[in-house]
Order: C-alpha cells, then structure tokens, then sequence
C-alpha cells in the first residue's frame, strides 16, 4: 500500500464545533439565490441578476442532489435571454447547466464555441476541460487546464481541473498538491466548495487504502456542510472497506433520504448484500435496475452501473455488453471504457476486451478494480506474467478493495496453471523474476 503525501494545515481537520456551519445558516447557493432575486426585485431589466440566479440554482443542484433545480436555472437564463440574447455570462451559464444535466458533447461544442469568442476567459477553459475530461478527450483537457494556470497562476477552478486530471494520469501525489492548494484559496464561507475538495481529497486516499486518512477527510468534510452527499458516500465506501457494511447500509438510508440518485441507489443495494441482507437487497436491485433501464437513453443515467450490475448480481452478460456498447459509443472515458471492457471479458470476447483495456489504462490511472479487470482479461489472453503484474498491482494499490478476493483467486488460478502445465514454465519463471508471488 502506498501512502500519499497528506499536507494539509491544521484548520482542515478542525473539531466539528469549531468548523461546523450554525444550524439554519443558509447554504452559499441559497445565499446566491437569495441575493440573486433580491438584485430581479429591484431592476428586473438588468441580465446579470439572472446569470446570478441561475448559477446559484446550478451550485444548489450540486449541494442536494436535486436535479430539480436545474429547470429553475433554465428558466432564469431563458429571462437572461429574453433581456440579452447574447449575453456571455449567460452563455457560461447555459454550458454550466449542460455539464450539470451531463449533456457532455452539446457542452463541449458550447463552450468551444465561446472559447473563440472569448479566448481570455480562465473560466470557459475549465468548461472546455470539463467537458473534455468527461468524454475522455484528456489531452485536449489537460491543454486547457493548463492554458487556466499558465493565464492565471493558481487561481483555484484551474487546480482543481489539474488535480482532477492528476489523478486520471496516476499521480495521486500530485494531485492531493493541487487539491490542497485549491482547499487553502478557497474563502471559508464556500462550505460546499471546502467539502467537495476534501471528499475528493478523501477519495484518493481511499482508493491507495489509506482508510484512516480517507475517514479524517470525510468527517472533515461533513463538518464543513453537513449530511453533504457526496461525503455521506464517500463515508459508506470507507465503512465497506473496514468490513462494516451494515454501517454503510445505515449511512446510504440516511442519504438516499431526500433526493437520491440512480448510483446511490445501486450503493445502498450493493451494501445491503454485503451486509448479508439479501431480501432487502434484492428489492434494492429490483428498484435500481426499473430506474436505470428508463434511463439507458439519456443523458444522464446509470449505464456503468448497470453494466456492473448485469455483470453481477443481475447475471445478464450479454446486457451488459450491450449496454456498455451503447455508452462508449458516447463517450470515451476510462471508467465507460473498463466496463466496455469488463463486459466483453464476460462475454469471451478476449482479444477485443484486451484492447478496451488497454485504452482505459492508456491515460495512467491506477485504480484497483481496472488492474484486476486488466489481470483478468490477460489470464484469458494466455499472458500470465502480464496478469500476475496486473493482479498484484491491485492488491498492492489498494488491499482493503472489494476486488481483492477474486485478485487474489485469480492469481491462485495462475499458480496452479503453472505448476500443471510445463508449456507454462516461461510464464512462471517470469512471475517469479518479478516478484509476482501471491500477498
């Protein structure tokens, strides 16, 4: 297990009484969006209020969960049109919206479009990365990224594209960098933001294992906005990690509690059946996979999910396949990728799997699950040294990981199909020369 470099300053961890927002406070959307309506109610002919009011419904969206929201700022930059129908703030505004509703391609060719408009706008860039990122075009994001800090060195929207990228790119130390530079600019009346960056800070420690860390990160984070979902889940994952899925169960309950989406849905079922509660969970999944499927053609849905979900417990292969055929016709990024991938492994598709595979770890991402799938597929592809290194790559990545018992199966399966086959031998010797015994 490797651990990340952790610097952050002493207030980040602060005592929850000391950090924690008073109760009935306005959040920083519900302050914009009152400030927003306030500034319509005095001059209901000027366009920023509304640019204003729709991006507080935007930043109001990303504190709940409540898509809802997203049709309020509609509605304000349809009066910002109204008023200026070519208003710039106004456009951002609308890309912002498409990247809330995940409309990626239509975002991206927004936001290109204004970035030639307006080449000098830091903020348009981080839109153009966003949009890039999400559809896997990571060079093209990198470069805009990049243009961000080099046009304004370390303003935050820029090092938190570059952490983000950092991590898709394998340098989780140079990531959590960003990510605390970003956390120590951002003002300590942006409690949303200040959470969102420690929940991603918490992610990256998790996904090494360092479970203490991840678990100080998250309760950091609700410190800062309580019940925020994102933390609540990142909290599950941790308690799914330290082997106390029930305690997960309890967690997503109470977040699924009020505006719950289809991947939290899918946590809460997984937990459940972690946590030994098969008839709770079967219905869990029941309900999951009738959301997911009347969402299988939208913009927003749960499609790797369910591709995960058919590749398991619904026991659907040929779905998944075809599922995950559908979204990588849409989008190109490492995590649709290693389920298009994983889906033509459970479908024999071997060769073709090993090639998806290895698109998704082009970029650099070390993510457990991608190194078992990788190991996996390479088993069948009759490449056993290169399945060793990627199964114990897994495991050393990320012990406590859900994969880890079928990682280590597989390498099991590895060993004996060595030792039984003496055209085998080479394949053997090698794993041997790099260390690939089983952990």
């Amino acid at each position: 297990m490797k651990t990340i470099r952790l610097m952050i300053m002493v207030a980040l961890l602060a005592p929850a009484a000391l950090a924690q927002a008073p109760l009935g406070k306005p959040s920083p959307a519900e302050q914009a969006i009152a400030w927003a309506q306030a500034g319509i109610k005095q001059d209901a002919s000027r366009v920023q209020p509304y640019n204003d009011l729709a991006l507080g419904y935007i930043r109001r969206a990303r504190e709940t969960s409540d898509v809802r929201y997203y049709e309020q700022a509609e509605a304000a930059i349809q009066k910002a049109r109204k008023i200026d129908p070519d208003n710039f703030e106004t456009s951002k505004a609308e890309v912002m919206l498409l990247l809330g509703r995940k409309e990626f391609a239509t975002a991206l060719d927004s936001a290109r479009a204004l970035n030639k408009k307006m080449p000098d706008d830091v903020l348009v860039y981080g839109l153009v990365a966003d949009a890039d990122i999400e559809l896997g075009n990571y060079k093209e994001a990198e470069w805009a990224a990049q243009w961000m800090l080099d046009m304004r060195p370390g303003n935050v929207p820029g090092l938190l594209r570059g952490g983000r990228l950092r991590v898709l790119f394998g340098d989780a130390e140079g990531a959590m960098d960003f990510y605390n530079e970003a956390y120590q600019k951002t003002p300590p009346v942006e409690t949303e933001s200040q959470a969102w960056i420690l929940t991603q800070m918490a992610a990256l420690q998790e996904s090494a294992g360092n479970i203490d860390a991840a678990e100080k990160l998250v309760r950091s984070a609700l410190d800062k906005f309580p019940n925020y979902y994102l933390a609540v889940e990142a909290e599950a994952q941790v308690k799914i990690d330290e082997n106390k899925p029930a305690e997960a169960v309890q967690l997503l309950r109470e977040r699924n509690g009020q505006f719950p989406t289809l991947a939290s849905k899918y946590a809460l079922a997984k937990a459940m059946e972690s946590a030994g509660m098969l008839e709770q969970a079967d219905g869990a999944y029941a309900a999951f996979e009738s959301a997911a499927r009347a969402q299988i053609g939208a913009a927003d849905n749960a499609n790797l999910e369910l591709v995960h979900y058919y590749l398991g417990r619904g026991n659907n292969p040929g779905e998944a396949m075809r599922i995950a055929k559908l979204e990588a016709a849409r989008r190109q990024d490492a995590a649709t990728l290693d389920a298009h991938a994983w889906s033509l492994y459970a479908n024999a598709w071997y060769v073709e799997a090993q090639a998806e595979m290895a698109k998704a770890l082009a970029v650099g991402v070390r993510d457990a699950a991608f190194f078992y799938h990788a190991g996996a597929i390479a088993a069948r592809g009759h490449d056993a040294a290169a399945a060793a290194r990627f199964l114990n790559e897994a495991l050393q990545l990320n012990p406590p990981a859900e994969i880890a018992g079928p990682a280590r199966a597989e390498l099991q399966k590895l060993q004996a199909a060595s030792a039984a086959s003496p055209a085998l031998t080479s394949n053997a010797e090698q794993m041997d020369a790099a260390g690939m015994a089983t952990p």
